[in-house]
């Protein structure tokens, strides 16, 4: 069984309550077929974990946050963003053409040219984000720890990371 799978079916019950006391849960997606896995991994270059996640699940929601499933996966300039914001803003995942290490999970703000590491990989990340959700009832967005600075979590070093450079998220 791949890492991503055992994950997967560890948090698959999991439940959290949102900041106004709903519950949230785990809703894992009829995974691809091998025939469709097969198609995507032609359409762009997958890293292995994430193909191992589309074996388990076609996207999912992950207490408050939305993975992509594969007919919304977009490949842009060697990364691969699986989740957003809803501002402009993605959680994406090198590939092998990427500069940086294949599977390495990044903030994106608004432009590939504007990433920020923020996990080693899939599950890396998907543990922390279980965590901070589980803890503040929602994922923070970079952009909250303005306003929160002594705030941790999953992205909370991304501004300082950012402080400087042309981004959206410095505007």
């Amino acid at each position: 069984m791949t890492l991503i799978k055992e994950l997967l079916v560890k948090i698959s019950d999991l439940t959290a309550e949102d900041e106004d006391g709903e519950e949230l849960v785990v809703e894992l997606q009829e995974p691809l077929s091998a025939e469709e896995l097969k198609s995507l991994m032609e359409q762009m270059p997958l890293p292995q974990e994430l193909c191992d996640f589309f074996a388990v699940t076609n996207g999912m929601q992950l207490l408050s946050a939305e993975l992509y499933d594969s007919d919304s996966l977009q490949y842009v300039q060697g990364i691969i963003p699986f989740h957003g914001f809803g501002n402009g803003d993605f959680t994406c995942i090198a590939t092998k053409e990427s500069d940086l290490p294949e599977g390495s999970v990044l903030f994106m703000n608004h432009s590939p040219d504007v990433l920020v590491p923020v996990a080693d990989s899939l599950c890396d990340w998907i543990k922390k984000v279980v965590a901070e959700i589980q803890e503040k009832g929602c994922l923070l967005h970079p952009a909250d720890y303005f306003s929160r600075p002594d705030e941790q979590g999953v992205y909370s070093h991304v501004p300082d990371d950012l402080k400087g450079r042309d981004c959206e998220l410095n505007r």
